[in-house]
């Protein structure tokens, strides 16, 4: 941790445990942080990125004590947060503010908003009320709103002046640190615009470092100076915000990018290429946990598929490993498809042929030897011996994806990902001849 750094995360998880029974016996564990590390530097913005339910929220709460980590520091000017004492508990509450992803819930509504924003005051000493007045009144200024404001409930104010108000909150003890949990989410996009620009005015206003935790890419790319990518409880990239935008690493994040809308239907926007859905938490997938719908896997030596074909095999075996392959759906779609009578009168061959349609694959593979063991492998589906299917489609198409587990490492544009298309470049790289200086 360097004297630029406000905030330092290394390794932090939080995991929930997973309980049945009447003695609550622990059966699993949902993993909604799983060892993440990352620093805020003093008066930048970090972008915090990921689909909904990533574990962005999760992270923000762990690494403020609001929940307790499973693991992992976290340490804030210096000193770990974990070792602090009441007081100093304290006083790290005040110098580390939080805008909620929901402002309307985060509100008593018996309160006013000015007795709403003044609680902090209170809670850390402030016992005169008029000087807690005066105080809020200012802050309320500060984001835009009036000193009349103070009297109103939250129940008379629109969401932008909501989203003001809980910024006002967050400020009003004077933070070094504020963690912004979805601050626009819910506004339509001029006030959406004027919230950020307030943000990034107070950020100079106040000498404010940011950890902004958002699911919109194009909030990120305005307001963020590095990006991290965040899924199913990992970073999986994390750099520059225009290095990561620019030259993405992962292909998660080259999804997340695909999926920004543009004007120009010619350039970057559109459908992100992700199959499948995210997996469950409590039961990640092994080695890559985004290898279920990367585009990108990897193919095993000596293969050179069609990289949409190699993706339609790969959820084939994904969908037998996991047993989620629902092959009496596949016969009802195959007899209304085929106008056929019943689902007893397909044939072996038809059901063999439906299950290459549902997964996008040709009814016959360039690879002599992959096509015997995808043949061999659907047979056995067809005959519902699903052991053998998923043990041989494990051995004819393995992928470093699924065997190993990736870490964060430098790429070749100087910022990290978790992604094993680098090793592969590397050993590629490697494996090339060195010219001697005579050529």
């Amino acid at each position: 941790m360097t004297d630029d750094t406000v905030l330092s995360v290394r390794d932090l998880t939080k995991h929930y445990p997973v309980t049945e029974g009447l003695l609550d016996r622990e059966v699993g564990r949902i993993r909604a942080v799983d060892g993440i590390s990352f620093e805020v530097r003093r008066g930048e913005t970090l972008g915090l990125i990921g689909e909904s339910g990533c574990g962005k929220s999760t992270a923000a709460r762990s690494l403020l004590r609001l929940e307790t980590p499973t693991g992992g520091e976290v340490r804030f000017d210096g000193e770990t947060v974990g070792d602090h004492t009441d007081d100093e508990r304290k006083r790290f509450r005040r110098q580390a503010g939080m805008i909620f992803q929901d402002p309307t819930s985060s509100f008593d509504p018996r309160l006013s908003i000015g007795e709403s924003v003044a609680e902090p005051l209170a809670l850390h000493g402030m016992g005169d009320r008029e000087r807690r007045r005066n105080v809020v009144e200012t802050i309320l200024a500060e984001v835009d709103l009036s000193a009349d404001d103070y009297d109103r409930y939250p129940h008379e104010l629109s969401g932008g002046q909501k989203q003001r108000v809980a910024l006002a909150r967050a400020l009003v003890t004077n933070p070094e640190l504020l963690v912004a949990d979805e601050p626009v989410s819910a506004l339509d996009v001029s006030v959406e615009a004027e919230i950020l620009a307030l943000v990034e005015r107070l950020q100079t206003t106040f000498g404010l470092s940011i950890l902004l935790i958002s699911h919109d890419m194009s909030v990120v790319r305005d307001v963020c100076d590095r990006v991290a990518v965040m899924y199913l409880g990992e970073i999986v990239e994390l750099g520059p915000t225009e290095a990561v935008f620019s030259e993405p690493q992962h292909p998660y994040t080259r999804a997340l990018l695909a999926s920004m809308p543009t004007p120009d239907p010619g350039q970057r926007g559109g459908r992100a290429d992700l199959s499948g859905e995210v997996p469950d938490p409590s039961d990640p997938p092994p080695g890559c946990r985004f290898h279920t719908r990367c585009p990108a896997v990897i193919q095993p030596p000596g293969y050179d598929l069609d990289q949409a074909v190699w993706r339609g095999i790969m959820d084939l075996r994904v969908a037998v490993r996991d047993r989620t392959l629902d092959i009496e759906r596949l016969r009802e779609r195959r007899v209304v498809a085929e106008e056929a009578e019943s689902a007893e009168n397909l044939s072996k061959g038809e059901l063999r042929s439906a299950l290459r349609d549902a997964y996008d694959v040709p009814e016959e593979l360039s690879d002599s030897n992959a096509e015997q063991a995808l043949s061999t492998a659907l047979a056995e589906i067809v005959d519902g011996e699903l052991s053998s299917a998923d043990e041989r489609l494990r051995g004819a198409f393995p992928t470093v994806c699924i065997q190993e587990h990736p870490c964060l490492r430098e790429t070749e544009t100087g910022h990290p990902a978790a992604c094993h298309l680098h090793d592969v470049a590397d050993e590629a790289s490697a494996a090339e001849p060195s010219l001697s200086p005579e050529g």
